[in-house]
């Protein structure tokens, strides 16, 4: 994956990561109220829907209808005949249109609520580049203003400075130089040194030299900044040294060979202290952009508009991101179900700067009630938070996953110094010891975020150790496993069977599952090849590597790591099957990435549903259209499983079946805005 920014940063950690942000949300949490219902005549509050269903339960099941009570529960699924028998008055029927299908609710199962809705605001500061022809929204003007790095950040809108805005930084995001080329001579700097080896120059340049400039990488793992920013965070101090948190967490503020920063920023506990500056800088009214409101809603419209009922948001890095992420999900008019993730670091007590504990540890939580037919209570938004989230390395486009033999960053590539990567820690034992304080009574879940193969490795080694130490029942999961090695594969297939052996020790079986960044295929999947080594050459590079997954018996989902990519699910199932990835900037170059590794229709549809249902223990909620689940559902205007290449169709055009609505408890949430 990417990492987004406001990952971990224990020092920063107990204030909002955005002013603004909540500032913008609490307003819209407020924004509506529940009606009082008044007492009626009992009537049958059953709703009838009626087309192809397409069930994606285990035994692969397509029926024409399924009911619905009252507290949005599925009650059965089968034949019209069978289930129009006996519906009372009052009861509803909903039937689909000629060609349409109707799809359990779509699921993202590692996406990043906040920085997604933070970029919906940036307007021309948010500078990532143009997707390749089949995905891109955006016109040709705007491409071409973004078609390189210094053009991108020349691009960004900045007012005068004045004496009130001298400290107040210039923030942009979603710049990406794994993708955006980098072309001397431009916004009049003579010198001919990379943007990565000098980024402060070209924000100088580019951008402003006169106010602190903070731009986040689409990665999540990097950030630049300009002289002023470092003037700022230092406040004039001499020497300019990063807080202790920076080091102690895996940041980093790069440096040159004299000793001076370069204005290159790794990893969010590197950035965090720039973070933090932003918001002191800015008055909450004074960062919401005219309209910014309404772009919120626009963007919290679109996921739901992707087809997608219920979203993870993959690594919540403090307790205040987790209430307003619970918050923003009971809000009456929020279309979609969320679950979070909590890093390791917000789950353990908070202590003061005394060492007295103010507060205790998390303890996981789950839905507040079930969907039993037994049960009256009112179906819950809020799946809650049962997972624990560590980073084991950083970004494979973003010069800083950890790699292992046979793969390497080429040093002829976008990463010439990069070698084989980094991790955030200095071992899978130290990994292990970070994970063991929250392990012991098995009540929590592990989600390790691992791109490189190397850091891939160390999950593994990390997790058979405190397994071996005490046996944990929950279902853990690799996030990305980008870059594929067929023996870390093996590995985990031997971890779920219980024939893993560790220290000479067979290891007790574990339930351990990956999820696929697919859009590191399409987007990216050419500038990796690039970049990467394999045993020397640049070939036969297995990124995301689903054949791996498949031949060790190991369950995968996919996801969109908003706001790193798109969170639009049928780009994720065309992306799986057809495996096309283009080359940057004009994207004449097309070709298939790794054609072995690619996917059925219905097993893309898997991965977008049911698997990751299963990866966040909610598949008793969601997932596929079974008796006692939720009605959640994705209506689409044409059949996905008809686009398979071996029922001749044309995958090449799954990504443009449109998603004619959702339901949620077998409601429209669109109704309710």
């Amino acid at each position: 994956m990417q990492l987004h920014p406001f990952r971990k940063a224990p020092a920063h950690g107990t204030r909002p990561r955005s002013l603004a942000m909540f500032g913008a949300l609490a307003m819209l949490t407020s924004c509506a109220t529940n009606r009082p219902v008044l007492p009626g005549p009992e009537v049958d509050d059953t709703t009838l829907f009626v087309g192809k269903i397409i069930t994606l339960d285990d035994k692969g099941t397509i029926a024409e209808a399924v009911t619905v009570d009252g507290k949005g529960r599925i009650l059965k699924v089968g034949t019209e005949k069978e289930l129009s028998a006996g519906l009372g008055v009052g009861s509803k029927r909903v039937e689909l249109e000629a060609g349409q299908v109707l799809l359990p609710g779509f699921i993202d199962p590692h996406l990043h609520i906040l920085p997604t809705l933070m970029q919906s605001v940036l307007g021309t500061h948010n500078l990532a580049p143009c997707l390749p022809p089949p995905y891109n929204l955006s016109t040709p003007e705007q491409c071409k203003k973004h078609e390189d790095l210094l053009s991108a950040l020349s691009s960004m809108t900045v007012e005068p400075t004045t004496p009130e805005t001298a400290k107040m930084f210039v923030l942009g995001m979603n710049l990406d130089p794994s993708r955006q080329q980098f072309i001397a001579g431009k916004c009049g700097v003579t010198s001919t040194v990379g943007f990565m080896q000098q980024p402060k120059l070209y924000l100088d340049a580019c951008v402003r030299k006169d106010r602190p400039v903070l731009i986040l990488d689409q990665s999540g793992h990097l950030a630049y900044v300009n002289e002023k920013a470092f003037e700022i965070v230092c406040k004039g101090q001499k020497p300019c040294l990063p807080p202790d948190s920076v080091t102690q967490h895996g940041g980093r503020w790069v440096t040159d060979s004299k000793g001076q920063y370069t204005g290159l920023i790794e990893e969010s506990a590197g950035f965090a202290p720039f973070l933090e500056a932003t918001q002191q800088g800015m008055l909450v009214q004074k960062a919401i952009p005219s309209g910014g409101l309404q772009d919120l809603l626009k963007a919290i419209q679109a996921l739901r508009e992707a087809g997608l009922t219920t979203i993870a948001d993959g690594g919540l890095s403090d307790r205040s991101q987790l209430e307003l992420v619970k918050l923003l999900a009971m809000n009456p008019t929020f279309p979609l179900r969320v679950t979070g993730v909590v890093t390791n670091l917000a789950a353990m007590p908070v202590v003061n700067k005394d060492g007295a504990v103010t507060a205790p540890a998390l303890k996981p939580s789950g839905p507040s009630c079930t969907p039993s037919p037994t049960n009256d209570c009112a179906l819950p938004k809020w799946l809650g938070a049962g997972a624990i989230k560590l980073w084991v390395d950083g970004s494979t486009q973003g010069c800083t996953a950890l790699l292992g033999t046979p793969y390497a960053y080429s040093s002829d590539g976008h990463c010439p110094d990069a070698k084989e990567g980094k991790g955030d820690f200095k071992s899978a034992k130290e990994l292990a010891d970070a994970m063991r304080p929250l392990w012991p009574d098995s009540a929590w879940r592990f989600q390790l975020h691992a791109n490189g193969n190397q850091a891939n490795q160390w999950a593994v080694d990390a997790f058979s150790q405190l397994q071996l130490e005490q046996a944990n029942t929950h279902r853990m999961l690799l996030i990305h496993n980008t870059v594929g090695q067929e023996s870390v594969s093996q590995a985990i297939g031997e971890l779920r069977k219980g024939t893993h052996v560790s220290g000479q020790q067979k290891v007790p079986a574990m339930d351990l599952r990956v999820t696929h960044l697919i859009g590191h295929v399409a987007y990216w999947g050419d500038a990796l090849a690039q970049m990467l080594q394999k045993n020397g050459a640049h070939k036969d590079i297995d990124i995301d590597p689903v054949d791996f997954n498949r031949r060790n018996g190991i369950p995968y989902s996919f996801h969109s790591d908003s706001m790193v990519t798109p969170a639009r699910p049928l780009w994720f199932v065309e992306q799986a099957v057809t495996r096309r990835t283009w080359a940057y900037p004009d994207f004449q170059k097309t070709y298939v990435l790794g054609p072995q590794h690619a996917t059925t229709v219905e097993e893309a549809l898997r991965a977008v549903t049911i698997e990751p249902a299963r990866q966040h223990e909610i598949d008793s909620w969601v997932g596929s259209i079974e008796p006692g689940k939720v009605a959640d559902f994705v209506v689409l205007g044409a059949n996905p499983l008809d686009r398979d290449a071996s029922k001749g169709g044309d995958p090449t055009t799954l990504s443009q079946i449109p998603v004619v609505r959702t339901y949620l408890g077998g409601k429209d949430p669109a109704s309710r805005n």
